[in-house]
């Protein structure tokens, strides 16, 4: 009979445990605490190009590129990194009150930068995404120089670009599928210096129908993919 109750009241305990209602429930969050503060990794982007107002400057392409990333607090992360992009420039001189077009150059652009990084849910991810906005600056250069087309004419012909300050602004998210990997989108604005050569101020509205500037800042978009390793 001992035996009896005893185990009735084991089916009774194990019934109450069983009960949705009296059962300890789990609260699922769509929050993510970010523990990794390293991240490095690469990335490609698509550049639509823009020569400026004259036409002259670096065109599109793809670049492809390397950067290194340190959460340093709360939502705020340092990256470095650099990139290069194939490009062409269009070799243009005045002629007859205008500009002529001869032929285009190939061009290489190469720059390094510096970026904050500021992630709106901090170090947190929601559903695994965490947006952020970034600005930074650096430098940019042609690495090819001047050209063959380009030996014959006077310096204060020509169009050199480089080294110039570049400056970076844009926005993103991160999507982070496991504890060390990164898919990172980035839609961005590089923003560098174009300078005019000399003979080319000489030419004035009158033949152009526009104001020649001296040197200009030109606004670059980019839309980049990126994959980068945590640790």
């Amino acid at each position: 009979m001992i035996r009896v109750l005893q185990a009735t009241a084991l089916l009774v305990v194990v019934g109450i445990a069983s009960t949705p209602e009296l059962r300890g429930q789990t609260i699922t969050s769509p929050y993510e605490f970010v523990d990794t503060r390293h991240e490095a990794g690469f990335f490609v982007a698509h550049v639509p190009g823009n020569r400026g107002d004259l036409r002259m400057g670096p065109g599109g392409g793809t670049l492809t590129g390397l950067r290194y990333a340190f959460e340093v607090t709360g939502p705020f992360a340092l990256e470095v990194g650099g990139f290069l992009l194939p490009t062409d420039r269009v070799v243009r001189v005045p002629q007859d009150g205008g500009i002529e077009d001869i032929g285009s150059s190939d061009a290489l652009i190469a720059a390094l930068d510096g970026r904050i990084r500021f992630s709106l849910p901090g170090r947190r991810t929601w559903h695994g995404l965490a947006p952020f906005l970034q600005a930074g600056g650096g430098l940019a250069l042609d690495f090819r120089g001047g050209s063959e087309l380009e030996a014959e004419i006077p310096s204060s012909l020509r169009f050199s670009f480089g080294p110039s300050f570049l400056g970076v602004m844009g926005a993103g998210t991160r999507w982070l599928p496991t504890d060390n990997l990164t898919v990172r989108l980035d839609l961005s604005t590089y923003f560098w210096k174009l300078g005019t050569p000399d003979e080319f101020l000489q030419l004035g509205e009158a033949e152009l129908g526009r104001f020649v500037p001296q040197q200009e800042w030109t606004p670059v978009p980019s839309f980049s993919l990126g994959l980068s390793y945590r640790f």
